[in-house]
């Protein structure tokens, strides 16, 4: 049952009738054709890259520029011809190559980009591929998969290739790169697949907030801020939400007070802070985090990602369901932040894995690009990664009552 004063605005957002296609080469990069005549393969996915299947083969979605296909060497491959030349593995034409047809955007990543810069969120409605879904509900333990139970999030990246293609999922990283204007942009904790379950009327719920690295609101001192409230001229923050299960109000779809990233301050405290509703007693006391109409929810299909500014307010809805709802919920930075969880060892837990096997090289270079932070020196690259004794080092003075942190 939703509780009284519970009243949000909410967005939803229908299944789409129709996708995008992409067309991958054998190292996973996308063919694309920016000019309307020629072909050259592209690493990211912008309108350049999109195709639309058009009976015998596929027509460019920008400039009309027509393919024909057939199928290619391997089971579910196609080899296309331009004119009468076929098109090779480099987009240069010359001998066949083949290529994968891929389950692209609904919409181009143009329109998205220009309603993120407008508003501070967007979603891509079911941009993932069903059995890119139907692999992150398998590791979740969600959907169908309930009764199975869900694989320890440690376990997860090496269990299934699911979690790193949703990881690296091209338009949301291209529009990443974009609102952040820089293209070293790193994932700031491990990704796994995480379940809501449904609410006993009793545990804490996590209250209002801004996400990493901003932590308004979220910080246990008070007044303590990673990032000071005030105007910013670099985004340091994006939140991606994948919707794993549908996200619905009544199963704990995530609270929004959408453009709240344009006030630059910390949520009004008497709406219910995260740094506040943690703690025992505080939900009997106060009830629920404020969820009036100044709020938002946005309903979405499994499959969609939405990306939001990290300082855009939001708190953990409530799953009034007798169902689990899963979720992937990432951190996206610039690459010189700090990420808020070590992400070295579970990527090298995952190349010891016989996962990367199963992706293509374009999807393993991507994921090593976001879990692995660096530094460059006169020396040469460094992998950045924590120091077991001196983190005990640190957390034994932290316990020190004469600390300075």
């Amino acid at each position: 049952m939703i509780e009284a004063g519970f009243r949000p605005k909410v967005h939803t957002l229908e299944r789409p009738a129709r996708h995008h296609a992409l067309l991958a080469g054998p190292a996973g990069d996308w063919l694309a054709s920016v000019d309307g005549r020629a072909l050259a393969m592209q690493a990211y996915v912008d309108d350049a890259a999109l195709w639309e299947a058009d009976g015998g083969g596929f027509r460019h979605a920008v400039s009309g520029l027509v393919l024909r296909s057939r199928p290619g060497a391997n089971p579910g491959s196609v080899r296309l011809r331009l004119g009468d030349a076929d098109v090779g593995d480099d987009g240069a034409l010359g001998a066949a190559s083949d290529f994968t047809v891929g389950h692209g955007p609904e919409k181009r990543p143009s329109e998205y980009l220009a309603a993120f810069k407008a508003t501070g969120w967007v979603a891509l409605t079911c941009v993932l591929a069903p059995d890119v879904v139907e692999g992150l509900q398998r590791l979740g333990g969600v959907d169908a998969y309930e009764a199975a139970g869900d694989i320890p999030r440690e376990r997860q990246l090496g269990a299934d290739p699911a979690l790193a293609r949703a990881t690296v999922e091209p338009v949301s990283l291209w529009l990443c790169r974009r609102y952040m204007r820089l293209a070293d942009i790193k994932l700031g904790h491990p990704p796994g697949v995480t379940a809501l379950t449904p609410d006993d009327g009793e545990r804490p719920v996590q209250g209002w907030h801004g996400d990493f690295p901003y932590m308004w609101g979220s910080d246990r001192s008070a007044g303590a801020y990673r990032v000071p409230p005030g105007a910013d001229q670099v985004v340091l923050g994006i939140q991606r939400n994948i919707c794993v299960s549908d996200f619905r109000l009544e199963n704990g779809a995530t609270v929004f007070c959408l453009a709240s990233h344009g006030a630059y301050s910390v949520p009004p405290a008497e709406w219910g802070r995260a740094n506040q509703t943690w703690k025992p007693g505080h939900r009997a006391e106060h009830g629920l985090p404020y969820g009036g109409e100044e709020t938002d929810v946005i309903e979405a299909p499994a499959g969609t990602i939405i990306l939001y500014d990290a300082r855009i307010w939001h708190r953990a809805g409530v799953n009034r369901t007798n169902r689990r709802r899963g979720a992937v919920i990432q951190a996206i930075t610039p690459g010189f932040i700090i990420p808020f969880y070590d992400t070295t060892a579970p990527f090298r837990s995952w190349l010891e894995s016989d996962v990367p096997a199963q992706l293509s090289e374009r999807e393993r270079r991507e994921f090593e690009e976001l879990m692995l932070h660096r530094i460059t020196g006169p020396q040469g690259v460094f992998a950045i990664a924590p120091d077991d004794a001196l983190t005990e080092r640190v957390r034994a003075r932290g316990r020190s009552p004469s600390a300075a942190y």
